[in-house]
């Protein structure tokens, strides 16, 4: 480090005078808390992964792609890769939310449907002082 005092080699980079893009920043949360709650909330409670998801997800685009428009319309890149990554996660997440969701409701289907269609038998209990009284059995004739 030839040229800077001890002191100058300590200091704290200065900023560059540019501002961040907020709006890239929230997009890319959105957009990736949007895929970590499809993959790690739908192994557990699917319902309530797919409430959170898809709302993340859309907010992500739309953050992303306002991000970047943001960003092209002033000249500086600053965040703009950033813009576009979130838009393409955003967009990612959305499709994999829509087909979780599609996924789902045919499983759901499918198991609605299959245990329509088991025979299980009547169970044995004597009736309960509260139990209606059965219906009278028919006796034959030789009885």
């Amino acid at each position: 480090m030839e040229g800077l005092s001890p002191e100058r080699a300590w200091q704290q980079p200065q900023p560059s005078g540019r501002d961040p893009n907020v709006l890239a920043i929230v997009a890319l949360v959105c957009s990736i808390s949007s895929l970590a709650l499809l993959f790690l909330l739908s192994l557990v409670t699917f319902g309530f992964s797919m409430l959170l998801t898809g709302p993340l997800a859309i907010a992500g685009l739309i953050c992303g792609l306002v991000g970047r428009r943001e960003s092209d319309s002033s000249g500086v890149p600053t965040g703009r890769g950033m813009a576009h990554a979130a838009f393409v996660l955003g967009i990612i997440s959305l499709v994999l939310h829509v087909l979780a969701v599609v996924i789902g409701v045919v499983l759901v289907g499918i198991l609605l449907d299959s245990v329509g269609d088991l025979d299980l038998p009547e169970p044995d209990n004597p009736p309960g002082p509260g139990d209606p009284a059965p219906p009278p059995q028919e006796t034959g004739p030789g009885i």
